[in-house]
């Protein structure tokens, strides 16, 4: 049975970017899971196991669950890196691996197992995506957007540092660090859809608000899938998919889910008892 995510409307954030680029696919209406199974060679059992959703043009969509229930897998199927064992994913009905590989740009991604390029800092903003014209403008806005421009401009030679002790004049950058060069660079993309797998992980929890709240205001009016194992994250979503041992066991919004009295439910609570004992001691 396909099930598709609530309709929300987001008021727009005080301050949001706009680094706006034509898309060579057209405007995106709607990202499809029909009947979605999923292997890796010699598993006994589907990472994936008949999943269905339809993900909206400007809906946020976030996945939780436990370690290995399938939601890092299902965002790989997503950005077209998977191709599905059975079933389909289609992007305005066509497939989304086509649409990668033909328009590179229509997507951009940001995994938790992020690359960390020993090259300057702008070509790690821009990699893969230079324009004709000096980068350096737009890369900064994204910087901004991520909270790295302070810091980046710092640096001793800026946006033309290295980022890498084993090269002369490099210098090494913290995992928090990295991680914000890592969404200006998925910021800097411009995409429509926007795929953010754990993209807290590396910040500790004061950084994590800000963090957040500076990628809610840069994918605003986007398409976004969100997987978090934070739930404090997800709760702003238009809708949340609960993942257990590669299915999608509920679907609905933060409220509906509660109120569902189920699996997430339990997690919830189960992540926010400490909180509570803490303030009642």
């Amino acid at each position: 049975q396909q099930v598709s995510p609530e309709s929300r409307t987001r008021q727009p954030p005080a301050a949001s970017i706009d680094l706006t680029t034509p898309s060579a696919t057209g405007p995106l209406r709607e990202l499809n899971f029909d009947n979605v199974t999923f292997h890796y060679p010699g598993a006994r059992h589907p990472a994936l196991d008949s999943v269905s959703f339809t993900l909206k043009a400007g809906q946020v969509v976030a996945l939780v669950g436990t370690n290995g229930s399938g939601k890092t897998t299902l965002t790989k199927l997503a950005a077209g890196l998977y191709e599905p064992t059975s079933g389909t994913v289609e992007w305005n009905g066509q497939a989304v691996d086509q649409v990668r590989a033909g328009h590179p740009q229509a997507i951009a991604q940001l995994f938790q197992d992020f690359n960390r390029y020993e090259l300057s800092a702008i070509d790690n903003i821009t990699l893969g995506h230079q324009q004709a014209d000096t980068p350096l403008p737009r890369a900064q806005q994204a910087a901004r957007a991520a909270g790295a421009h302070q810091w980046l401009q710092a640096l001793p030679d800026g946006y033309d540092t290295i980022l890498s002790r084993s090269l002369d004049h490099g210098v090494e950058l913290s995992g928090g660090q990295w991680q914000r060069l890592a969404l200006a660079r998925t910021i800097y993309r411009d995409s429509e859809l926007v795929i953010l797998d754990e993209p807290t992980a590396a910040q500790d929890p004061k950084a994590e608000a800000d963090f957040m709240n500076r990628i809610r205001q840069a994918v605003n009016g986007k398409t976004v899938l969100l997987v978090s194992h934070r739930f404090s994250t997800v709760r702003w979503a238009d809708a949340i998919g609960v993942m257990e041992a590669g299915q999608l066991i509920e679907w609905g919004t933060h409220n509906h889910l509660m109120n569902l009295k189920g699996a997430y439910h339990a997690m919830f609570t189960a992540q926010a008892e400490p909180y509570l004992d803490d303030a009642t001691t």
